[in-house]
């Protein structure tokens, strides 16, 4: 028998993430689709695989799991105000916000991010009640800072204990 909701809402609250914004061009409309994640992750070095966690509750799913390419965003620490931007509920969310637009893929982009990658989308998982989207590197952009954090439901930075 599974654990109880509340048991694993605890698991999801000890593990730390990266904070990253997800993004696509909606292909119905000029309309920019973005949501907040700490689910992305690295996947693959050959070939170069990433992938992240999308609930198909999401305003944004549709467009997401659709959409053949997408923009992500691994924000910095002083970025905490975009990333409390697109976790909230509501398609309005990104009106009168500023992107940058992918090089290769033409992807929406968030300015000064830590890392700006643009991705075709690979492959798309169902998975309980998310989707995992898996997509292929196509274009990549890095900036020296430090990322922006989530843990126990609060944003922070990273403090190095000593080397490894």
């Amino acid at each position: 028998m599974p654990i109880s909701g509340d048991i694993y809402r605890r698991i999801g609250r000890a593990a730390a993430g990266a904070v990253s914004v997800v993004a696509v061009g909606d292909g119905r409309s000029e309309a920019v689709m973005a949501l907040t994640v700490s689910s992305f992750v690295t996947l693959s070095f050959d070939p170069p695989l990433v992938m992240f966690a999308i609930q198909h509750a999401a305003d944004s799913f549709a467009s997401m799991v659709e959409s053949k390419a997408f923009g992500v965003s691994l924000l910095r620490a002083e970025q905490t105000g975009i990333a409390q931007r697109f976790a909230c509920k509501g398609r309005d969310k990104t009106a009168n916000a500023v992107f940058d637009w992918g090089e290769r893929l033409g992807v929406p982009l968030i300015p000064e991010a830590l890392a700006q990658i643009e991705c075709l989308t690979n492959q798309i998982f169902m998975s309980g009640d998310h989707a995992i989207v898996v997509g292929l590197v196509e274009g990549a952009r890095t900036r020296d800072g430090q990322p922006l954090l989530y843990y126990a439901r609060q944003y922070g930075s990273f403090s190095a204990i000593g080397r490894a």
